[in-house]
């Protein structure tokens, strides 16, 4: 399979390929849990028409206690951290962590980041509209 860079498609192909990744978050995220970054992440997943079970990383809880409560979350557990370098980090712990115990699902992430030119999912909102208007 050939490896896209994200300015290489152009808008219809952009809002294709971002409606398709947010509607197999959509279906994923009913049976399953969404793991976020804060709380403009949860906003943007409400904007998105996203339901099930949303939990953000920043909540003031120490990773350990944070990976416990995980654990026993519906699978599977979708990792929609940024896709920025500090994001990255973050989703390399996360797997690291949850992979043994339970199902986790990157696969969500990747395509919405591929679709889009944001680093971040409360970005997606607005370029999701721009891209509306553009089409």
């Amino acid at each position: 399979m050939r490896r896209l860079r994200r300015g290489s498609l152009d808008t219809q192909e952009r809002l294709e390929r971002l409606e398709q990744a947010i509607d197999r978050l959509r279906e994923t995220a009913e049976v399953g849990t969404v793991v976020v970054e804060g709380a403009r992440d949860v906003a943007a997943l409400e904007w998105l028409g996203i339901g099930g079970l949303h939990v953000k990383v920043h909540q003031g809880k120490p990773l350990p206690a944070l990976l416990e409560d995980l654990a026993g979350c519906p699978s599977p557990v979708v990792l929609l951290v940024d896709w920025d370098r500090k994001g990255g980090q973050l989703l390399a712990v996360l797997q690291e962590n949850l992979r043994a115990r339970i199902q986790v699902d990157t696969e969500c992430r990747r395509r919405i980041a591929t679709a889009t030119r944001t680093r971040c999912l409360e970005e997606v909102p607005a370029e999701l509209e721009s891209l509306r208007l553009s089409s």
